[in-house]
């Protein structure tokens, strides 16, 4: 009996340490609620199965999360990470939780924008243009809203994010915008789903909008927007000017580099334009295709881009399967 418990329990640890091997051999990608990181996460994640015969999951998550995530371990990679929007970036990267691998892309915008109608008709440039304007963004929360008591609304971007906190510091200061702060307010919406569905609701009707957005996007590449100026030089403590364009970068856990040395080659590789994910999302929502639809179409478009990225094996498993 000693003998057969001692036999049962050597096969249970070997089953268990098995299926912890296999969930190890499983990559784990984070992803943010934004088209442009579910179009890259699919590219990416093609790549890996196809052309490196590994298994990836794609976990969606906020930006807050998924810093703790990659600090962790439970989530490996992100392969869109807007550095200048997570607030612990650089101390995370010093203190090795995480590591920069590559640079995606570095050609991006993000700010406050209006639709280019509402520039034309109304000579609307700089963002402090807009005070002369207040009457156009009435808080649609505000039942008789009063352009002379109430403020106006910015749509912002979430919680959480620095580009959101940025914002917060250049709508409530008073000292450099005492204008801009006592007529508006930025309003934080929690999902860059829902931020889209403001703009697209006012644009289809040739209503005025205006909040953050940025670029790369289905809409930066599908709609007419202007990127609105400021006349000071940027500061993020006071929200002066606007924020430079930053690098969007690739990430690994602790640890990954080791594991995984031709696919940390391979993401190192990685690198793209601001453009390529706008023309695939316009091409995504022109078509009504899903992400993985639009990563494989883009794949079998321009294998003379990716194909710098890998090595000459998997090159030759993933023209295959794409039938190339």
């Amino acid at each position: 009996m000693k003998k057969f418990l001692t036999v049962l329990l050597l096969l249970i640890s070997v089953g268990s340490l098995a299926a912890c091997q296999y969930e190890s051999d499983t990559i784990v990608i984070g992803e943010g609620d934004w088209q442009s990181n579910q179009f890259y996460n699919q590219v990416a994640k093609y790549i890996i199965e196809e052309g490196y015969d590994n298994k990836v999951d794609v976990t969606v998550v906020d930006t807050p999360l998924l810093i703790q995530s990659l600090t962790d371990g439970s989530i490996q990679v992100n392969v869109e990470t807007w550095s200048d929007n997570m607030p612990t970036y650089q101390s995370d990267i010093a203190a090795g939780n995480y590591t920069q691998i590559g640079v995606n892309f570095s050609d991006n915008y993000q700010g406050i924008y209006i639709p280019q109608y509402l520039a034309d008709e109304y000579d609307i440039e700089y963002i402090v243009d807009l005070v002369d304007h207040k009457e156009l963004f009435a808080d649609p929360e505000i039942s008789n809203w009063n352009a002379e008591t109430d403020k106006a609304v910015v749509y912002g971007g979430p919680s959480g994010w620095q580009v959101t906190e940025f914002l917060i510091n250049k709508f409530t200061n008073t000292e450099l915008y005492p204008e801009l702060a006592a007529n508006f307010e930025l309003r934080p919406l929690e999902s860059s789903a829902l931020l889209d569905a403001t703009l697209i609701d006012a644009y289809e009707s040739s209503e005025p909008w205006v909040g953050y957005n940025w670029e790369p996007t289905a809409i930066m590449g599908t709609l007419d927007m202007v990127l609105l100026k400021d006349y000071f030089d940027y500061d993020i403590t006071t929200g002066a000017g606007n924020m430079p364009t930053n690098d969007v970068t690739i990430v690994v856990t602790s640890g990954f580099q080791a594991d995984y040395p031709e696919i940390s080659e391979f993401l190192s590789k990685y690198a793209t334009s601001s453009q390529v994910a706008s023309d695939a999302l316009s091409y995504m929502t022109e078509n009504d295709m899903t992400a993985t639809e639009t990563a494989k179409w883009w794949l079998s478009e321009n294998s003379d881009m990716w194909s710098l990225w890998v090595t000459a094996d998997a090159k030759a498993k993933i023209l295959a399967v794409l039938e190339l």
